[in-house]
């Protein structure tokens, strides 16, 4: 299926009230897009499910979904690829925000040992 062109955009939800965390959006050879297709965090771990709708016996049913068995693995592997990708990346802005802070910091205790130095040099000159 590789030679098959296929584009996804992942959406992660940052507060998850629901096994789902987050949507994507799925291009096929720049010719069909899949909306709506959701990555569930379920007992067994992530799984991705296609758009469905809701029949009016409550029952849910896809109503977009590859045919081909080896299309649908391909789509789920890139979606859980993508969605692995998106977390890792929220997760190195937290650490980056985390360092920014952390040097925020050292800076203020550096500035304030440089002002406390500046005053007792200014105390020294005019006592001598």
């Amino acid at each position: 299926m590789s030679d098959i062109k296929l584009n996804v955009k992942i959406y992660p939800i940052d507060e998850p009230k629901s096994s789902t965390v987050a949507f994507a959006n799925v291009g096929i050879e720049d010719l069909v897009a899949i909306n709506g297709v959701r990555v569930v965090n379920g007992e067994k771990g992530l799984f991705v499910t296609m758009p469905q709708s809701k029949d009016k016996d409550g029952n849910y049913h896809d109503i977009a979904f590859p045919i081909n068995g080896d299309l649908r693995k391909e789509i789920n592997k890139l979606v859980l690829d993508e969605y692995k990708a998106a977390e890792k990346a929220a997760d190195r802005k937290l650490t980056l925000a985390d360092g920014l802070r952390n040097g925020a910091e050292k800076a203020a205790e550096y500035n304030a040992a440089r002002d406390k130095t500046a005053l007792n040099t200014a105390k020294n000159r005019e006592m001598g």
